[in-house]
């Protein structure tokens, strides 16, 4: 049985580096995730990984899922809380395989509501959007013009698992509103213009797909250019914008039950 001891040791240093650095990420085509729960969730969905690395006195954990796991390392207790994010709350660490997110690879489960999240910056806002996308069962996540990493350890722990178990595509926004329109999927902004319609006074067709954007900003203009249906919450005592999964949240919920 290995046991890791020392933080000088490869696996170790590369784990840091793995957490901390989008471009390392990217370059190796691997991410880092933190516990039992969510590992399990990225394995359903059908994530590989390189090695999942167990705190010692813990169980050996995962036996159904041997096939995807290519190596389990123990690593002694006092490092393995050093190096986790939470604290040792936790005891199984994971270094994954990343998936591509591509158009090849987008295989939405069905062909109904879809989530579109423009240019959104925060990490914490995107695993959010995904936690809320799992939870409400939309047919598909798409990411466009991304300003974070899909594999931030952030978005990881916010979407608590989220982002294992829905097809995403990441693209830019003409190459998206191009396969929307392709696909005959209506799309409906949530934004506040002159053309926008209360969302209690409209129906939203299916299929369609919720664009919502950051905060700040709001949507670029090339979705409000190509939108089916501008669409606004209504809101009272002077409060003029939400949280982006708060409002996406209310936004999939009101297309789903039309």
């Amino acid at each position: 049985m290995k046991i890791i001891s020392s933080a000088q040791n490869p696996i170790i240093k590369n784990l840091l580096i793995l957490h901390k650095k989008s471009k390392e990420r990217k370059k190796q085509n691997l991410f880092v995730v933190e516990g039992k729960k969510e590992i399990e969730r990225a394995l359903l969905g059908s994530y590989f990984f390189k090695i999942i690395l167990v705190r010692e006195g813990s169980q050996k954990p995962f036996e159904n899922f041997n096939k995807k796991i290519k190596d389990f390392i123990f690593v002694k207790k006092n490092l393995f809380d050093k190096v986790s994010v939470r604290s040792g709350s936790e005891k199984y660490m994971g270094i994954g395989i990343s998936k591509k997110h591509s158009f090849k690879d987008f295989k939405p489960k069905n062909n109904e509501v879809f989530l579109v999240a423009n240019s959104i910056e925060k990490p914490g806002n995107i695993g959010a959007l995904l936690r809320t996308c799992s939870a409400l069962g939309v047919s598909g996540f798409i990411l466009s013009d991304k300003k974070a990493d899909l594999y931030n350890p952030s978005v990881i722990r916010s979407s608590l698992g989220g982002v294992f178990n829905i097809p995403i595509l990441i693209s830019d926004s003409k190459k998206i509103i191009n396969y929307l329109k392709i696909n005959n999927i209506k799309i409906i902004s949530g934004s506040i213009t002159e053309k926008s319609v209360p969302l209690n006074k409209t129906y939203i067709p299916k299929p369609c797909a919720i664009i919502v954007g950051s905060e700040s900003k709001g949507l670029d203009i090339e979705w409000t250019k190509n939108s089916n249906e501008i669409i606004q919450i209504p809101m009272k005592n002077n409060i003029d914008s939400l949280n982006v999964s708060v409002a996406a949240a209310i936004l999939i919920h009101y297309a789903i039950g039309n």
